[in-house]
């Protein structure tokens, strides 16, 4: 698993990530007559439960497709038993290093609680820079890997499945259990000329404060981000105040702001073939640009009214390479007014709007698939 760090804030990770059909029609997989499907389930129905009185529920099952041997993933796809509840989902890949930390994490099959990242290996974990294998989010169907390209997998490998519930979203008063699985498609690795595709992720700090006339105790910055920890995890908390130091902000005291930005330097050459959105309800527009203010300024993401509930793709019709030095920006824009209006937030009490996992919290995140 290869994992590139820039600026803390960009990463490099095999791609099928959050989004991920580059070029390739959705509803066609690829064409290869040694392909196997392997199917992995949830051992348990789980019940989602906030945390801490929070609306939330980030839960990781271990999960085993069973693969029989060394492969390539040509195609995922999550199946939610319980979709009106859920933000996302996440498949991490755990190869040998930490499967023994995994097997006796989930040694009742019931999962556990995984705000941030799996919580496995280092002991700061995030989902950012967790080894993510492929995702689902609304709007999203299976997760196809372009012609040409597929993500490694082991025979040993197992998979670890988060999942965010999203209790906003029940309005009938009761929680159903959930039972997801993951259907991966996979080629045999030996002989194979698959190229491996992966990922960058691109992100920038939020903050938002509560709009003018609208007041209340976690309307301060510092108590908000207490409850942002104690809702999800110190992590999280941390995290939002470190991208502010990554992406040249002041941490301790950020000027609130309707945009949010960030700048990242490009480490190695690599070619441009899709890009994909993801931030939450408060969200408005998001764009990602190369080397912005530039004459080679180009747009690599542009989605003017961005839409929770479709966060698709967009795949270039003609590939961008991207060279050592060059600059991609994230540009994310919000509307905090939203937290009044909208169904699942209007009943919540006001707040300093942060980067957080929650779906009352937001962020400003774009993904880039990248070939070498």
């Amino acid at each position: 698993m290869r994992l590139r760090q820039a600026k803390t804030v960009l990463f490099l990770i095999p791609a099928l990530i959050l989004s991920t059909s580059l070029g390739t029609n959705q509803s066609e997989a690829q064409t290869l007559p040694t392909s196997t499907v392997y199917t992995a389930q949830m051992l348990k129905p789980h019940l989602p439960q906030g945390n801490n009185g929070g609306t939330d529920d980030y839960h990781c099952f271990l999960i085993d497709p069973k693969v029989t041997q060394n492969s390539l993933i040509t195609q995922v796809e999550f199946k939610p038993q319980q979709r009106v509840m859920m933000h996302h989902a996440i498949m991490f890949l755990v190869g040998q290093k930490d499967l023994p930390q995994a097997i006796a994490i989930d040694k009742n099959g019931t999962g556990w609680p995984c705000f941030g990242g799996t919580g496995l290996g280092s002991s700061f974990s995030s989902f950012l820079t967790s080894p993510w294998l492929s995702s689902w989010a609304p709007g999203r169907d299976k997760d196809i890997m372009p012609v040409g390209f597929g993500t490694p997998i082991a025979k040993s490998d197992q998979i670890v499945l988060q999942v965010h519930y999203n209790l906003l979203a029940i309005r009938s008063g009761k929680i159903p259990t959930d039972q997801s699985k993951v259907l991966i498609t996979a080629v045999p690795a030996k002989g194979s000329r698959l190229k491996t595709l992966y990922s960058e992720l691109v992100a920038a700090p939020v903050e938002l404060a509560c709009p003018k006339g609208v007041a209340g105790p976690l309307c301060d910055r510092g108590k908000s981000l207490i409850d942002l920890a104690q809702r999800t995890s110190q992590s999280t908390a941390m995290e939002a105040i470190g991208l502010n130091l990554e992406c040249g902000y002041n941490a301790i005291s950020p000027t609130p702001s309707l945009t949010s930005t960030c700048d990242t330097k490009i480490k190695q050459s690599e070619l441009v073939v899709k890009a994909t959105p993801h931030m939450h309800l408060l969200g408005r527009s998001l764009q990602m640009i190369l080397n912005p203010g530039t004459s080679g300024q180009k747009i690599l993401l542009d989605r003017p009214r961005y839409n929770f509930d479709d966060q698709s793709p967009t795949v270039l019709k003609t590939p961008i390479q991207l060279k050592v030095g060059d600059t991609v920006r994230v540009v994310c824009k919000y509307d905090p007014t939203l937290r009044q209006r909208l169904p699942q937030l209007k009943k919540l009490s006001p707040r300093y709007v942060t980067w957080g996992e929650g779906t009352s919290d937001e962020m400003c995140l774009g993904v880039l698939g990248v070939a070498h």
